[in-house]
């Protein structure tokens, strides 16, 4: 009686260890695991003659200890058998059950019949089949691409048939290279140089059928040699090669060839298909040459070509919107997006918007406003920015661009300086367009329009652009009229930005006006407005630049008594404001930014200016032999890493400071030591500050 054997599968060896232990005993010294044998051989059709020439094929031990069908053991069998390997060794674990049949290997041997059955059939309508059928059919495959069936049916004629080997067959060969996975121009090369060998004629038929495997896989150098091959020979290139060609050079990237190469197809009245325009379309769009995609397109529009692909149009959108080509977002939106064909994302809209921005297409953002809206979009900084952009660059349209900034604000949308941008530069070297959009900002607060302090700001930072700062603070003192109904409690909504830009005007005044500075920095601390480093910053330069403009006034030499008085008290005062600048400067020393002030290090430093403004406060205090300038310039130093330049341009700013202190030393040292009247140079620059002060 044979050993009934159990299928171990390294599975189950792996997540069934008990089931492994139970029958590794039987396994280790039961005959090998047998194959399942093909189905042809277990068919009753095929005998058991049949099986036995199918096992033998596996090999003689498999022979060998291969069963008959009556042999194998029964269904009852196997269980007992299993039964009683579980008694002897333990339990055994059935939460897997065993590999049925219709898994991986049953599916692999399942295709491998399937295979084995189509060769079968192919070979008997290989035998059956006339030479003039099997022409067609080889014709077929290599249209198809079937390269490997090409070739065994050239084999079959030529051994079979007795066929010697001609142009067809090789035009049925080289044509079956179309395929994109198991096509190769190089295989087309070896099929040319056989005929060459052969002594075989290249007829027409076999130069259509390398430049149609060209389009697929391109090879420039030998589309150039059949071209110029067919025009030695006076062979006519068919409408499908000269379409064969065009995607060749497509695929080639040489675009321009290939849409010389279409507008001849054009003037020679040759119908140039759509596969071939929709091909050139997105080859064009995808390297950025949007120009001549537009042209193609308008020609198919115009011409009234219908069923152009909405993907086409989609793509034509996505990349002349991406590259603020006017024309041809133009074209699709009022034929495609307008009509409702094509949906775009928002990101797409995003670029219509840009684009129309950039032309001046009023309509078209409007339009894009208007598809947004409905698609329920919530609208940012940046649409409404656009938007403003393009009102101005249509028509200089100033009323409704600042009108848009009232519409953010009853969107609860407060605008920054950043949309302001292009008013500003619409309105900051003319004065009359300036006084006029404030006007328009009064009437439109007159129709109960909420005015946002930007709007404000933008007409202050015009003035303070044309050095008017009169009419930039006679707006500022207008502030308050713009406050909203609802906020008439308070004095004033102007921000942190409003006094900078004013601060800004100070300094840009002539001469610097430090008392205006006086007067805005009590305003800003009586409305309670949060300063910042700039606002500091632009202090200090404001009294820079006031101590500058009075000390370079007292260079005038004159021998008038007068103005020699006048003379000493300008460089007093210069030495004064240069002391106030000093002072500004601690104090924002000692303030602190949020970040910092939350931090548990007792070492964070403080604010700092920015270059320049350190620059020119140590340079101007090291010029009348202020000792305190050397604590500015330790300052800028040890905060290196804070200012932006001071790494590159430290080492200059300390030259400077050292050349500007020699040269006060020297200059007091040449003073005359003794006389009735002492010169503003005589006295120390700690006891000019001090007399200075009092």
């Amino acid at each position: 009686m044979r050993t009934s054997k159990v299928a171990t599968d390294p599975l189950w060896q792996a997540l069934c260890p008990s089931w492994t232990q139970a029958i590794a005993p039987r396994t280790s010294c039961a005959h090998p695991i047998r194959r399942r044998p093909a189905l042809q051989c277990l068919s009753k059709s095929h005998g058991p003659c049949k099986q036995q020439r199918c096992a033998s094929s596996l090999g003689p031990s498999f022979a060998d200890d291969l069963p008959t069908l009556q042999d194998r053991p029964s269904t009852h069998d196997r269980a007992a058998s299993r039964h009683q390997i579980g008694d002897q060794e333990g339990p055994v674990n059935f939460r897997f059950k065993a590999p049925r049949e219709d898994g991986p290997i049953h599916a692999r041997s399942k295709a491998q019949q399937l295979h084995h059955r189509r060769q079968q059939e192919q070979q008997f309508f290989y035998q059956q089949a006339s030479t003039p059928r099997l022409y067609t059919k080889l014709k077929a495959l290599a249209y198809s691409g079937h390269v490997e069936e090409c070739r065994k049916l050239v084999e079959w004629l030529v051994r079979e048939r007795r066929e010697k080997p001609n142009s067809q067959l090789y035009s049925a060969l080289i044509l079956s290279n179309v395929s994109e996975d198991d096509g190769a121009a190089w295989r087309v090369m070896d099929y040319l140089e056989e005929m060459r060998q052969a002594d075989i004629q290249i007829d027409p038929g076999v130069c259509h059928s390398v430049l149609k495997v060209l389009s697929v896989h391109p090879d420039h150098l030998l589309r150039a040699d059949i071209l110029e091959f067919m025009r030695t020979r006076w062979f006519q290139l068919s409408e499908d090669g000269a379409h064969d060609v065009v995607a060749g050079l497509l695929r080639s990237g040489l675009f321009e060839q290939a849409l010389e190469r279409m507008e001849g197809m054009r003037q020679n009245s040759v119908p140039v298909h759509g596969w071939l325009l929709d091909m050139a379309v997105y080859m064009l769009c995808n390297i950025g040459e949007i120009d001549e995609a537009y042209q193609i397109m308008r020609v198919r529009h115009d011409s009234g070509e219908a069923n152009l692909s909405r993907t086409l149009w989609h793509t034509l959108l996505d990349a002349g919107s991406s590259y603020r080509h006017h024309a041809s977002t133009s074209l699709v939106w009022s034929t495609q997006v307008g009509p409702g064909y094509i949906n775009p994302s928002s990101g797409i809209c995003l670029n219509v918007l840009t684009t129309a921005s950039k032309a001046g297409d009023a309509v078209l953002a409007t339009d894009v406003f208007s598809h947004l809206s409905k698609r329920g979009t919530q609208f940012q900084r940046i649409h409404y920015q656009l938007l403003i952009e393009c009102y101005l660059a249509s028509s200089d349209d100033m009323k409704r661009a600042l009108s848009i900034l009232t519409i953010m604000a009853l969107e609860r949308i407060e605008p920054s300086i950043f949309e302001t941008r292009a008013l500003f530069a619409l309105l900051r070297n003319d004065s009359r367009l300036t006084a006029e959009a404030f006007d328009t900002l009064r009437e439109l607060h007159d129709q109960d329009r909420k005015i946002p302090i930007a709007a404000l700001n933008l007409i202050i930072e015009c003035y303070v652009q044309q050095r008017n700062l009169p009419e930039a603070m006679k707006v500022y003192k207008l502030i308050h009229t713009f406050l909203p109904p609802g906020d008439s409690a308070r004095k004033s909504f102007a921000n942190t930005e409003t006094f900078n830009l004013l601060l800004r005007g100070c300094r840009m005044n002539d001469p610097p006006d430090e008392q205006q500075a006086s007067f805005l920095v009590s305003e800003l601390l009586a409305l309670k407005v949060k300063p910042t480093s700039l606002t500091y910053d632009r202090l200090i330069l404001v009294f820079i630049e006031a101590g500058a403009n009075a000390l370079n006034s007292t260079q005038i030499a004159s021998d008038d008594a007068a103005e020699q008085q006048h003379v000493h008290q300008q460089y007093k005062r210069g030495v004064q404001l240069l002391d106030w600048a000093y002072r500004h400067f601690s104090d924002m020393q000692g303030i602190m930014s949020e970040d910092n002030r939350n931090a548990d290090n007792d070492s964070v430093p403080g604010w700092i200016p920015r270059f320049g403004t350190l620059e020119r406060l140590a340079t101007h205090l090291a010029k009348v032999g202020d000792v305190r300038c050397w604590d500015v310039l330790q300052a800028g130093e040890d905060h290196a890493a804070e200012i932006e330049g001071w790494e590159a341009k430290g080492k200059w700013v300390r030259k400077n400071v050292e050349d500007a202190w020699e040269k006060a030393q020297e200059r007091n040292m040449a003073l005359p030591s003794s006389g009735s009247d002492p010169s503003p140079s005589s006295t120390s620059p700690q006891q000019q500050v001090e007399v200075a002060s009092a």
